[in-house]
């Protein structure tokens, strides 16, 4: 049969690994399609046709993309990428350097995102109407704009960094469970609207010292007693504990979220990431290659309670097989505290996140009623959890 030039480039496109898309997309591959902006560079475009963004699930960008004798990098996200899809999870290569406007609102799945840290602004409605729970805006960004996290009803904590100048109107109207704002900004950031925390209300704002709070506290909103509650951070309340876990497919989870947020560095001694999310995933390769990953509050990095990753396969088969049967299970809903699993012989230790111990009895009742809206750390036996209560 006679094959058309379109064939033919849809051929030579599959066989290079990745597909030259008929619609408006240039490249797809694994799932991801791709738009070309330049000689060098692509961004994530929408996977949007018949009315669905067909994007779901645990979605781990690369860096680089092949194609057509042609390594391209992930430069960019397309403004409504992931609109209305159904991922999970996010975690963006540092490649990204622009995340367009809108690129996740309404995921409502989406819980759980790892910034680039190259990013300079959210943009306009970047994460509204997600799910996301905590969030670390890596240091660099400057500006949070209009609508950024509006309605993120699951919202809980924010990291805000040391670069951060301006928030803009509604960037985080109507977050009802936003509970605490870490800052690292010295001087508070301009919120360029009196509605940018419409809706919000008991906000507890972690800060590094006395001179910053005293800043934030005659700032005319920052200072807004009905709205905030200044605190100086003290640092991290419990030990942290990781789990690591092969997930086959060349990729290892680090399962994470138990003290708020984490650096991740490379073995070469580089920051490689700053999340919040509940799991980082890395590349699993034959040879020993380990990660350092110390927990921080941004403001103070917690040195001394530092963890040790591998991306080796050998390792993580060993880790896994260590790992004891009973899985423990720790969840909040309507001020209760549930524990889950054999908790035979444990005991529990429930402490809010300025360390001041609230329970701690053996964990026999496993049904927990403590006062909210509030954040515990919670600590069954090795197991600790970040539970926020409504």
């Amino acid at each position: 049969m006679k094959r058309t030039i379109q064939d033919i480039l849809l051929l030579m496109a599959l066989l290079l690994g990745c597909a030259i898309s008929v619609q408006a997309q240039d490249i797809e591959a694994n799932g991801i399609f791709y738009n070309i902006i330049s000689d060098t560079q692509v961004e994530v475009a929408p996977a949007y046709w018949d009315g669905v963004n067909h994007y779901r699930g645990c979605i781990i960008l690369p860096e680089r993309v092949y194609c057509d004798g042609v390594n391209y990098d992930v430069a960019a996200i397309a403004p409504r990428a992931f609109w209305q899809s159904s991922v999970t999870e996010v975690q963006i290569p540092n490649s990204v350097t622009m995340i367009g406007e809108a690129a996740f609102a309404d995921a409502e799945e989406l819980a759980n995102i790892t910034l680039p840290l190259g990013l300079t602004a959210v943009s306009k409605y970047m994460l509204a109407g997600t799910a996301v729970t905590h969030l670390v805006l890596p240091d660099g960004v400057t500006s949070v704009e209009k609508g950024a996290f509006e309605d993120c009803n699951s919202l809980r904590t924010i990291f805000l960094p040391a670069s951060l100048r301006y928030i803009g109107d509604r960037a985080f109207g109507y977050c009802v469970n936003l509970s605490e704002v870490y800052s690292d900004a010295s001087t508070p950031p301009y919120l360029l609207g009196d509605d940018t925390f419409e809706g919000c209300s008991g906000v507890h704002v972690m800060l590094a010292d006395d001179a910053t709070t005293r800043r934030y506290g005659d700032d005319s909103v920052w200072g807004d007693d009905d709205l905030f509650t200044l605190w100086i951070d003290e640092g991290l309340a419990v030990l942290p504990i990781m789990q690591q876990e092969n997930l086959g497919d060349h990729w290892t989870a680090l399962t994470l979220g138990n003290n708020l947020a984490y650096k991740i560095y490379g073995p070469d001694g580089y920051l490689i990431a700053e999340t919040a999310a509940d799991r980082y995933f890395l590349p699993i390769g034959a040879l020993s290659t380990d990660y350092l990953v110390v927990p921080t509050t941004l403001m103070y990095d917690e040195e001394d309670l530092q963890l040790v990753a591998t991306s080796e396969a050998a390792a993580i088969e060993e880790i896994q097989e260590e790992r004891p049967e009973g899985k423990i299970t720790i969840t909040g809903l309507d001020g209760t505290i549930y524990i889950g699993g054999d908790t035979h012989g444990m005991w529990t230790f429930i402490y809010d996140v300025y360390g001041n111990l609230w329970y701690e009895r053996p964990a026999i009742n496993n049904c927990i009623s403590l006062p909210g809206p509030r954040v515990y750390i919670v600590k069954v036996g090795d197991m600790v959890r970040k539970i926020g209560l409504n």
